[in-house]
């Protein structure tokens, strides 16, 4: 399955885009998600420990599955500040 991350703030300066596609297998998890986005280096890569993962409408943990109805709606929410 194709998961389309948003990249949210930071993350999106990092990726150099709004969104990525990654490409893993049925089943995969968060964990999984987040070991391609790191493989793929770069500044995200750097600043992924920092992120929360959203899949649908929550945050969700490493362990969570991706279920292919909602690869397309993943979201990476890097850590914020402002006032």
């Amino acid at each position: 399955m194709v998961v389309t991350v948003a990249c949210l703030g930071p993350a999106r300066r990092e990726a150099g885009a709004d969104a990525v596609a990654v490409d893993l297998p049925d089943g995969a998890s968060v964990s999984d998600l987040l070991a391609a986005l790191e493989a793929r280096g770069g500044g995200l890569a750097v600043l992924l420990p920092t992120c929360a993962v959203a899949v649908g409408d929550r945050i969700v943990g490493a362990e969570e599955i991706i279920e292919a109805t909602l690869a397309h709606d993943v979201a990476l929410l890097p850590p914020v500040a402002g006032g």
